[in-house]
This record gives structure tokens, sequence and C-alpha cells, in this order.
């Protein structure tokens, strides 16, 4: 992330995103670090997806929670001005992981302060996760072998006058996201802020999965299935380059 000499204005975030959650945030291979680079906080950074179950027999299953792996991620952030936020992100969707223990340990609180998820994320046995993954990149779902990567960009942040979920300022932007070939808008709420240089940033959203062709997983004749609904959770923190003496 490069900043301008004048406090206040513009600073760039260009990073290479790996393993987001709490397994790290770091340069992808071969690609040359930028100057001025944030530094991410890898233990509270995340880009997920959460899914819900249902059917009548919902309780012998789990809610998942998808984490993008290795995106490309870049962000210009201006405090000034939020309006003019710019944010794209892709992901390999073979890189997505499912039910990680340690990023379902580490965000079940904050999912559930914010409304997205009521009950628990307990772990998921690995036999479960294999099965989960295998479905979800089959041809009914994301289908992996036709659609390789997820795409989003934010196009514009509105800034509104009271502070978000999160404590600080608060507003609306609106994300294009593309997943196996299809490409929507849809609003979201967002909160940042950015104090002693250390920005943080938080938004989430409902998605259904039909709008991109997904017929969600289903078994025992619909007993246990999950639900259309899901919701997409967003959450980074990155300290400033330092400023030199």
């Amino acid at each position: 992330m490069r900043k301008r000499n004048a406090p206040g204005r513009r600073r760039t975030l260009a990073v290479m995103l790996l393993t987001a959650g709490i397994a790290g945030l770091t340069a992808a291979p071969g690609s040359p670090a930028l100057a001025g680079e944030y530094t991410l906080d890898t233990a509270r950074s995340v880009f997920a997806v959460l899914t819900h179950k249902a059917g009548i027999a919902a309780g012998l299953a789990h809610d998942h929670l998808i984490v993008a792996a290795a995106p490309t991620v870049a962000l210009e952030f201006d405090r000034e001005r939020p309006e003019t936020t710019r944010f794209t992100f892709v992901v390999a969707v073979e890189a997505l992981e499912v039910d990680a223990p340690a990023a379902r340990a580490a965000w079940k609180g904050r999912l559930h302060e914010l409304g997205i998820h009521s009950g628990e994320l307990p772990p998921v046995p690995d036999s479960d996760r294999l099965k989960v993954r295998a479905a979800m990149l089959g041809a009914s779902q994301l289908d992996a072998a036709q659609f390789p990567e997820i795409r989003a960009e934010v196009l514009g942040f509105e800034s509104a006058a009271v502070k978000g979920t999160g404590g600080g300022p608060g507003g609306t932007l609106t994300l294009r996201l593309t997943i196996r070939g299809r490409t929507l808008e849809r609003r979201m709420q967002a909160t940042w802020s950015e104090q002693a240089g250390i920005l943080e940033a938080e938004a989430f959203t409902e998605l259904r999965g039909r709008d991109f062709g997904i017929q969600p997983y289903s078994t025992m004749l619909g007993a246990i299935r999950n639900d259309d609904l899901l919701h997409l959770f967003v959450h980074i923190v990155a300290r400033a380059p330092a400023t030199g003496g």
C-alpha cells in the first residue's frame, strides 16, 4: 500500500492474501512484494461464506463455513473519502476450504454478534468435510471444472452518519460478484475504522444460491439439506506501512 506524503490522503492497499482466516495471509508464491504494502493481521482477517442447514432432520447436519484460501485482493481506501473505495477479489474455486476447525472456532462468536448465525459451529468430522467439499466442487454446485474462479468487485461506498455494527463509521457498498459464470450486484452493509495505523473493515450480506445456478445439497429425500440462503462475510485488518524518518 502506497501512501502520499500529506497526512490523511489516499492510501492504497494492494496485497496478495493467502490462507484467509487464521491460516495466514501473506504474499503469493512468485509474486513480488509491493512497496508500501500493508501488513495484514493473519488471525483476524477472513473472506467466507456461511451455509445454513435445513430439513426435518437438520439436527443431524451442520452449517458450513467456507473460507477463501489464496485469493488475490487489491483495495484502495481513502479515510477522508470512503465513498471512493475500490476492492477487487479473485479466488480459485479449488482453493476454497470447507469447515477448517480453526476458522470455525475463530469466527463463530463474531457471526453470532452480527446476527448471521444463531447456533454453534462445532468441529466437523474430516469425513464429512471431504463429502461436503466434493459436492461443493461438483457440476450441480460451483462446477469448478467449468468455472474455476470466483470474482468480486466493490463499485462504490456510501457513508452513513451513524456508526455501524463494528463501532466504526458505517455505510453501504455495492458489490459485483461473479460465481459459476453468473454476475450480480448486491448492496452490502459495511464498517471501517483506522486508528494508530491499523485499518479494519468488515462487511456482510445475504445471497441466494439459485441466483448463481447452485443447487443446494440434499440427501434422505430432502430431510437433510442446505438452505438456499447463504451469508457472505468479510473481515480485514491491516497495518499501515512504516513512514520512515
